[in-house]
């Protein structure tokens, strides 16, 4: 079998043997002694009566004597033998229990045992040898024999020994002496081996070394004796360390626990604690310790924000043993701990209660942060659109049962986005806070503002008893916000459009009351800004017709309802029609040819302006190669392009695809911009506008002077012509503001290298103007209005057919 050596070391001495059990039959011998004597002493007393009276011989006398002498040594050795073989029975256990009752660990134990199993057996050397589920047989420790030799000993012995253990009887067995040195063998020892029993389990083995009637090892009922007080010995001190383990076990695991906890008995006396407990409640351990659940208590009050509730529930839990519980304390600092408490059982009885205690600071200041966020907004910190939305639902339904009125206000602010692509969104997210929080100023108590958008802001007024409170709110509100503000250095004048709404009357519910403010805050756009206005049925029947337009919008391309209609531009100085605008028409097929003022917006608005865009670019670009391929001549056109196309990354592909599917050279392409456009963000339409100019397209900055009016751009962005907006043209020849604004718009580009088009031309007199000046080229009633294809080209042949000095005529 596998054996294991432990603590075995051959110099050290073995433990000194108390005098106490070197002879513990010394009683036994003195009595011993004491009858021999007595006995003795009465068989030679009774000698002058045999003489004197009976008159015997010296011969009958000595012979009578050593008779007597014999029969009564026979008598006091036969029974005294008995007597300490019975004594020794129950001495030399009880000997070997009281010396190993106070041994420190198993080990200590056995090497404290043979010295005074040898001194008791009177044998010369013994070893004890444990039992191991994992590894065989341990060598525990050895006596009268080197640890070489006793370890030998066990691995060739180790199979007898081995079935003697796996034996159902305790037995004793004598092995023969073949695995003794010769020197052993020839001194005719052999070896004993003696079960260590714990009452039917087997712990181990203990070897004597001796002869076989050596000492006491004749008497079988003795060695099992020592074998099993040398058992319940090891099997308590196993036990006691088990336990000890264990017990180290559960007080370093219940250490090293997040957790405080605390038990206590039936009374509510204290009993057992952890060392985290007294590091969350701050209780000085001697408290602890005294086990003064009254003194305890103190410190845990003082510290509670609300004691009385955290008394109460302990004194209700006492009052049901058998309840459990988990609930939260917060501190008066700020901290929340987490309480459990459970009862405690004792072989199925409640004996006390286990209080376990969990700080739950961050977890809960996480859950509020996140419960905090859930519900406002990030930048503004007011109520967001969910907590808005349950708010309204709670105001309408005590407004039901009231029965009284709830206004909901939709609010945007006007052209925020320059903000943002101004001075960027940082600075765009600090004017939202400056202006949230004088919305906060503004609403009366019980009112609430929200933000649910980029800068979009609602608000609910609960408890107005007319629609015209609303309005006040409304007027005080645009009043607030109507001022200059100033954000990194830059001035913006911010307003507001306001939509009002009011329950019952506009709507029942929080859904309709809030698309009913938010198409009012839309008619507030479309009446200028910088207003409000309250609900009416007319305007969700313009919404309808706006939306029907804008879905017969997402058709129209696929439905082929769009067409281009084209407006000749004429040279100034040769009279010929150098190119065309290209101008977009919706032919819808209820509401018949649809201006461009009239869905355009809503082209930009929901986005379909780009694929719209690009079917602009396709067709115009076919149309203009198809008039080279008529020997038309070299016809430019131009194409409006929208600042929401400018904004997007696919347009220089866009026009590279239409040029490449049309055939057509790029120069012979123009692409018409407006200022704000241009203006929008300046970085990206630099490099946007950089890239087609570098492939060869032209770039013309349509309605020139109505827009930022900056003329930095000019210098600063790749453009080849500007166009002078028809409402400085109209009035050329009257006003002498516009007669000069056009001249110096027309002398400015020709010392910048750019060429003019002056747009709206309808009379002989304006045209004579643009001609002193020397303007490059104009478009206009004049010539003609925008016509289809076909008419375009049948006017390029006619003009081409016509003196150059009638120029000025119209062309119909």
């Amino acid at each position: 079998m596998a054996r294991r050596t432990q603590n075995l070391d051959p110099e050290e001495p073995p433990p000194v043997v108390p005098a106490s059990l070197i002879d513990p039959l010394r009683e036994v011998r003195a009595l011993k002694r004491w009858v021999a004597i007595g006995v003795y002493t009465a068989i030679l007393g009774t000698e002058p009566f045999y003489f004197f009276v009976l008159h015997y011989s010296w011969p009958q006398l000595l012979s009578g004597l050593v008779v007597g002498m014999i029969i009564a040594f026979t008598a006091i050795e036969g029974a005294f033998n008995q007597i300490f073989k019975l004594r020794k029975r129950s001495a030399y256990p009880s000997r070997l229990l009281q010396e190993l009752s106070q041994a420190p660990g198993m080990t200590a134990a056995a090497q404290r045992a043979l010295p005074v199993i040898d001194s008791l057996l009177r044998v010369r050397a013994s070893f004890v040898a444990l039992r191991r589920e994992d590894t065989g047989l341990q060598l525990l420790a050895s006596s009268g024999l080197s640890e070489e030799e006793a370890t030998r000993l066990l691995d060739d012995n180790g199979e007898e020994i081995g079935g003697m253990l796996d034996g159902d009887t305790q037995s004793i067995s004598v092995l023969p002496p073949d695995t003794l040195s010769r020197e052993r063998r020839d001194a005719g020892q052999c070896l004993t081996l003696v079960p260590i029993a714990s009452m039917t389990r087997t712990l181990g083995v203990l070897v004597i070394l001796g002869r076989k009637r050596e000492g006491d090892l004749g008497d079988r009922e003795l060695l099992r004796a020592v074998g099993t007080a040398l058992g319940l010995s090891l099997e308590s001190l196993r036990d006691k360390e088990e336990l000890a383990h264990t017990a180290s076990l559960l007080s370093t695991t219940l250490d090293s626990t997040a957790d405080g906890i605390l038990v206590v008995a039936a009374d509510g006396r204290i009993e057992s604690f952890n060392a985290k407990f007294a590091d969350m409640w701050g209780i000085p351990r001697s408290v602890l310790e005294a086990r003064d659940d009254g003194e305890a208590l103190a410190f845990v009050i003082d510290q509670l924000e609300e004691p009385d509730e955290f008394i109460a529930k302990v004194k209700e839990l006492y009052a049901q043993p058998h309840a459990e519980s988990r609930d939260s304390l917060r501190f008066k600092d700020g901290r929340v701990f987490e309480r459990f408490s459970q009862p405690r059982r004792l072989a199925g009885d409640i004996v006390g209660r286990v209080w376990s205690f969990r700080d739950i600071t961050e977890r809960v200041k996480a859950e509020e942060t996140i419960r905090h966020l859930a519900y406002h907004d990030v930048i503004t910190g007011l109520p967001n659109r969910a907590q808005f939305e349950e708010r309204l639902r709670v105001d309408l339904a005590q407004a039901r049962r009231s029965r009284q009125k709830v206004a909901v206000m939709f609010l945007d602010l006007d052209r925020f986005k320059a903000v943002n692509d101004t001075v960027g969104h940082a600075a765009g997210d600090q004017l939202l806070q400056q202006v949230a929080g004088e919305f906060a100023e503004t609403i009366r108590e019980g009112d609430t503002v929200a933000r649910v958008g980029g800068d979009e802001f609602t608000f609910i007024l609960p408890g107005i008893e007319r629609a015209e409170d609303a309005a006040v709110v409304a007027e005080r509100i645009l009043g607030r916000i109507r001022q200059v503000r100033t954000v990194t250095g830059y001035e913006f004048h911010i307003t507001t459009s306001i939509g009002i709404s009011v329950f019952p009357k506009d709507a029942s519910d929080a859904d309709g009351l809030m698309r009913n403010a938010d198409t009012a805050m839309y008619r507030a756009k479309e009446r200028g800004r910088d207003n409000y206005q309250l609900f009416t049925p007319a305007m969700k029947a313009s919404l309808m017709e706006t939306l029907a337009m804008e879905n017969d919008l997402a058709h129209a391309l696929e439905r082929e309802e769009l067409i281009l209609l084209y407006q000749p531009v004429v040279d100034l100085s040769s009279g010929r029609i150098v190119g065309a605008e290209a101008l977009l028409r919706w032919q819808h097929p209820k509401r018949g040819l649809v201006q461009p003022d009239e869905f355009i917006p809503l082209a930009e608005e929901t986005g379909l302006i780009v694929p719209i865009g690009e079917w602009v670019l396709r067709a115009a670009c076919a149309q203009a190669q198809r008039w080279d391929d008529e020997d038309l001549g070299e016809l430019w056109v131009s194409v409006n392009v929208s600042a929401r196309q400018v904004e997007q990354p696919g347009l220089v592909a866009a026009v590279a695809r239409a040029l490449a599917e049309g055939g057509l050279p790029a120069a012979n392409l123009h692409l018409e911009l407006t200022e704000g456009a241009v203006m929008r963000q300046m970085e990206p339409v630099v490099s946007t506008l950089s890239q087609l100019r570098a492939m060869g397209v032209r770039i013309c900055v349509d309605d020139f002077g109505t827009g930022y009016s900056s003329l930095g751009y000019l210098k600063r962005f790749p453009i080849d012509t500007i166009k002078i907006d028809r409402s400085f043209v109209h009035d050329v020849t009257t006003d002498q503001n516009d007669a000069a604004i056009v001249t110096t718009v027309v002398t400015m580009a020709r010392g910048l290298n750019l060429r003019v088009i002056a747009e709206g031309v309808e009379t002989e007199a304006q045209l004579g103007f643009l001609r002193e000046i020397e303007c490059d080229e104009f478009q206009g009633f004049l010539v003609s209005p925008p016509v289809p294809a076909d008419v375009f080209e049948a006017l390029v042949k006619e003009r081409r057919a016509a003196p150059a000095e009638v120029v000025p005529l119209r062309f119909s």
